[in-house]
């Protein structure tokens, strides 16, 4: 009788701490409602699941609506029309360089054209043998002159030129020269002219002065051209000449 009796109260007892594995679900979770499986933090706690399931509801939620805006981006390409314009001189310009760096740089002495002070860089030979094409100017009391634009052609055969056609960054620009002085010396033929340019002209000077690649055609009205391509370092001659006449209060 006392084993039976034993027996009995082992077997509550058993019920009472794990009642939860005889009455699971078949999701896991408990459907016990005895004091024991209300507290449990565990799977025989209904709220767990419900808990685990709402927080992967909104974890996938956030990346699906992440998703949805990587996918709703318009990838495609967007092609501006909008044409670049050629160089022109701009009366308001302001020049960055200081002139106390670009002074050193230049030769300064009597002018031989206009005015009573010449500004030539010292890289520049002036000599009409020297084949070149650069600006200069002069100033009349402290004030600059118009800048002048300079061609030198020095070569065993006579183009004869008449017009120059420029091509600066792909932009077109023309200029008559005047006063082409021509010169035979033997096997060699000299062409050159020294001109102030002016208001007609000041858009070439913009353009030359701040462009990344220039030529020129020489044209004759004979039918033969010679082209000239500007090297890095006169296209440098250009843009400091024209900074430090810029500077100096020049205007065209």
């Amino acid at each position: 009788m006392k084993k039976i009796i034993y027996l009995l109260t082992f077997s509550l007892a058993f019920v009472n701490f794990s009642c939860a594995s005889l009455f699971s679900s078949t999701n896991g979770v408990c459907n016990c409602t005895c004091e024991a499986c209300i507290n449990c933090t565990g799977k025989h706690n209904p709220s767990f699941y419900a808990e685990q399931k709402a927080r992967q509801d909104s974890i996938k939620a956030h990346y699906d609506a992440e998703l949805d805006s990587l996918l709703n981006v318009d990838y495609s390409i967007v092609v501006y029309d909008v044409e670049p314009e050629p160089y022109k001189w701009e009366a308001d310009e302001v020049i960055s360089t200081p002139q106390e760096i670009l002074m050193p740089l230049f030769s300064i002495g009597n002018s031989t054209t206009g005015g009573d002070t010449e500004y030539i860089l010292n890289e520049i030979n002036p000599s009409y043998k020297i084949n070149d094409i650069y600006f200069y100017f002069n100033t009349k009391d402290g004030v600059p002159e118009p800048l002048r634009f300079v061609v030198h052609f020095y070569a065993d055969d006579a183009v004869n030129f008449n017009k120059l056609l420029f091509n600066v960054d792909n932009f077109k620009y023309e200029y008559v020269p005047t006063d082409i002085k021509h010169i035979n010396e033997g096997k060699f033929y000299s062409e050159s002219f020294d001109n102030a340019m002016d208001e007609n002209s000041r858009d070439i000077v913009a353009a030359l002065a701040h462009c990344q690649y220039a030529n020129v055609l020489l044209v004759s009205d004979k039918g033969v051209n010679h082209r000239i391509y500007f090297n890095d370092k006169q296209l440098k001659h250009f843009r400091e000449t024209y900074e430090l006449y810029r500077i100096m209060g020049g205007a065209l």
